[in-house]
């Protein structure tokens, strides 16, 4: 990674759930966006700016004054122009170093997807292109994570039905209505599209990076007007007419990374080792805890900045006064690559 990408991305790096492995997962990752409107115009400002490294958007629209105080990416002067290459230019502009493809056709059965794709992103407005999508999902075996919004109402979840006990978006919806009210019909509240529109992108931030709670078969259902969320866990319909009978993997994969482990000082024992202390100074002078010679005082924040300088080749054992911090700092450095680290449980001193 570049110094300047560095820079871009610095603050989520530092989040030990993220760090350096998993913005090279966001980088690699490839995301088809079907609909540049209310929700997807709020879901791919983030997915850029997260460094989302391959953007598909699909938009045969185009902008229209109404759409102006839900659709914030587009400006008055860009009324009439098509919604996927404006979002493409806005999404550029933003991030130059991702790749952003425009796709001005309709999508209907005869759209291809591209090849080696992470995730589908339904940001789209009517059923039967939800249908479509779901049957795509199914077919390339690439995860859907479906979105709709009326008035205050919204709602999202991630749909793998080709995965055992994983519902299908047809395990939710068996029958697509016919007659359903889109925005322009029923009318809308620019944030309640916005909201759920983040929600949806950050539901595709957590999955890529392997989030446990953010797995194939979680439901959100928001009100907003009542201020109300709900989270629901649903599987798969076993009487589902379109997921039932395709070939379908055992179990979905979880990427998170797993905690250090922690490690007592008698475990540590002929192996060669370097605590690292990152407790303040104060609290080190109060109490050292360790006083041999192999230890390196750092404090929790200056492990972020100073990480290079502690060496790959040891165990680094994280200490601290109640095995928290240490275990922040050890998943950081696990994060960025340091496979040789444990947390040094403070209460076997």
């Amino acid at each position: 990674m570049t110094h300047a990408a560095y820079d871009r991305y610095e603050r989520q790096i530092a989040l030990p759930e993220i760090g350096l492995a998993g913005q090279k997962k966001l980088h690699a990752a490839h995301i088809a966006v079907i609909g540049a409107g209310g929700l997807g115009a709020a879901a791919l400002p983030y997915l850029a700016g997260a460094g989302i490294g391959n953007i598909t958007v699909y938009d045969h629209d185009t902008v229209s004054p109404h759409n102006l105080h839900r659709q914030t990416i587009y400006q008055d002067a860009q009324t009439g122009q098509n919604k996927a290459e404006a979002a493409a230019k806005y999404l550029t502009a933003l991030n130059p170093d991702i790749k952003v493809t425009a796709i001005t056709k309709h999508f209907d059965e005869t759209t291809n997807l591209p090849d080696n794709l992470d995730l589908i992103l339904d940001s789209s407005d009517n059923f039967a292109t939800k249908s479509l999508l779901n049957e795509a999902s199914l077919r390339h075996h690439v995860p859907l994570i479906s979105a709709s919004v009326q008035g205050f109402k919204g709602q999202t979840g991630i749909f793998a039905g080709y995965y055992e006990n994983v519902p299908c978006y047809h395990c939710l919806f068996p029958e697509l209505p016919e007659n359903a009210c889109n925005c322009n019909d029923a009318g809308i509240l620019g944030t309640s599209a916005g909201l759920t529109g983040l929600y949806q992108a950050h539901l595709a931030l957590g999955y890529i990076l392997g989030f446990k709670n953010m797995r194939a078969g979680c439901i959100l259902s928001f009100d907003f007007k009542a201020l109300r969320m709900q989270r629901l866990e649903l599987r798969k319909n076993p009487a589902c007419p379109v997921c039932k009978d395709i070939d379908h993997h055992e179990e979905q994969p979880l990427n998170e990374s797993p905690m250090p482990k922690i490690m007592r000082l008698e475990d540590l024992q002929g192996r060669d080792f370097i605590v690292v202390d990152v407790r303040t100074q104060d609290e080190i002078n109060s109490d050292p805890l360790y006083t041999k010679d192999n230890i390196i005082y750092m404090e929790l924040g200056a492990v972020r900045r100073r990480f290079n300088e502690l060496p790959k080749d040891k165990l680094l054992a994280f200490l601290c006064a109640g095995n928290v911090r240490s275990a922040q700092a050890a998943s950081w450095m696990k994060s960025m690559g340091y496979d040789q680290v444990c947390i040094l449980d403070r209460y076997s001193l």
